[in-house]
């Protein structure tokens, strides 16, 4: 009996080494998976891998007058591919394996502009591979033509080798440096233009060149770009974060925010620079909005008494009116609806809570 039992717990051993050895022969191998992708190809795009195949034997052919076709193609189904980049576009997916080859091509042409249309490509490619600032090189090779042709990607790319490249740039190679803001100055506009501004400002912080801001920003733009530098005050040190704040001031004054200036020249604790917002604001109405706020926040400003409304002014930095603004408040809010003690408490209970 005791046998039997052995035989059978034995068994189902024999058959678990059995399923092993029929998963294991399963499993692909990578010569098998390459080979299902091949199959899992569409005719389409085999027919455009055909081609870009193609396309790069013609550049490495002696016939010079088929560059031209091959890179005009070349730039044109990778430009189509690269709008819009949720994935990696089938013709970078199909060229990588080629971008060795092509920059060999490129180094073996004449200089030209087929040399600048074929740096141009293997700038855009680079992307997809892990060399060392290689879209950044070749950008600086190649046609100089406009970024927006290229994709968001590619700019996004691009910006993130320009910061990484500043970094490294020694302080008396002006010329370098002039090379980089020449391509700055076309990345920060573009992400303006295309809701980027976050990027904009990332890439400006990154070189110390935030003043160039101020020529970039129009009125639909400038409120999220002054709440992204203020909302980076927190995360940055000294003097970055006064930096952050001088930009952001400098940018409201422009449009004419004088209590949004206010604030952060409070911020920055520079008396000197709140009386010059306070006094430039010809608006009698935001300077008493602009005067309550430096009554809050403890700041008495000596001013002329030739200033319209001198001693409402005065009064209102002085505290003067404050318990009587608060009833007059009361009131008014008592006589558009009763207000229950369960309502203040509960109003009480959640302004405890946001505050932490």
């Amino acid at each position: 009996m005791e046998e039997a039992k052995n035989k059978e717990k034995k068994q189902p051993e024999k058959t678990d080494e059995k399923d092993k050895e029929k998963e294991k022969g399963q499993q692909p191998s990578g010569k098998d998976k390459d080979k299902k992708e091949e199959q899992e190809l569409s005719e389409e795009d085999k027919q455009l891998q055909e081609d870009l195949e193609m396309m790069v034997e013609r550049l490495g052919e002696k016939n010079t007058e088929l560059y031209r076709p091959a890179l005009e193609e070349l730039r044109r189904l990778i430009r189509s591919s690269t709008t819009s980049m949720t994935s990696v576009p089938k013709p970078l997916k199909f060229l990588r394996p080629h971008y060795g080859k092509l920059k060999e091509i490129y180094d073996g042409m004449a200089a030209g502009e087929n040399k600048h249309f074929c740096a141009d490509v293997v700038s855009v490619l680079a992307m997809t591979m892990s060399g060392e600032r290689e879209c950044l090189k070749y950008r600086l090779l190649g046609s100089q033509e406009e970024l927006a042709s290229w994709g968001h990607e590619y700019v996004r790319h691009l910006a993130g080798e320009v910061a990484k490249e500043w970094q490294e740039v020694e302080e008396s190679d002006k010329t370098q440096q002039e090379t980089l803001l020449k391509l700055v100055k076309e990345i920060v506009p573009y992400n303006m233009a295309h809701n980027a501004e976050h990027e904009a400002c990332d890439l400006l912080m990154e070189i110390e060149r935030l003043e160039m801001l101020e020529d970039y920003i129009d009125e639909n733009a400038y409120g999220k770009v002054c709440l992204y530098l203020t909302s980076c005050v927190s995360y940055v040190p000294e003097p970055e974060n006064s930096a952050l704040l001088r930009c952001s001031l400098k940018i409201f004054r422009k449009f004419n925010r004088y209590p949004e200036a206010l604030r952060l020249a409070l911020m920055l604790n520079d008396v000197e620079l709140v009386e010059n917002i306070f006094t430039s604001c010809k608006d009698i109405v935001i300077q008493k909005q602009m005067a309550f706020m430096l009554g809050r926040h403890g700041m008495f400003l000596e001013l002329n008494e030739d200033v319209e409304d001198y001693e409402d002014l005065t009064e209102i930095m002085s505290n003067v009116q404050l318990n009587s603004n608060f009833l007059a408040l009361a009131r008014e809010v008592r006589d558009i609806e009763s207000i229950s003690t369960g309502y203040v408490c509960s109003v009480g209970c959640c302004l405890t809570e946001t505050s932490f």
